[in-house]
């Protein structure tokens, strides 16, 4: 069941803050930053990945710069965490259909 609420608020996390960045609205990455958080948290209760905490200040920055229109900077600040949830699908789908 955690797994349905965080997928569905990841996508819409990411959609939010992918829209925003396309069409330049701080306050849409903003949005997808809030809806991040639980995500974060879920996965920062582990010691060994502690250092996913870092994701949602990057999302934020993200925000932060393009607020002071550096569209460059923002994705760039958004990359690491779209590669995050890349990465954590990619672990999914791999135990769902590896075995």
């Amino acid at each position: 069941m955690p797994a349905l609420i965080f997928g569905i608020l990841v996508v819409f996390a990411l959609s939010f803050s992918i829209f925003g960045l396309v069409k330049n609205k701080t306050w849409l990455v903003l949005i997808g930053a809030i809806l991040f958080l639980p995500f974060v948290y879920y996965f920062g209760g582990l010691p060994a990945t502690r250092i996913i905490i870092v994701l949602p200040l990057l999302h934020f920055g993200s925000a932060y710069a393009l607020y002071k229109n550096n569209k460059m900077m923002a994705w760039s600040l958004f990359s690491p965490v779209v590669f995050f949830v890349l990465f954590v699908i990619g672990i999914v789908v791999v135990n769902q259909f590896g075995n």
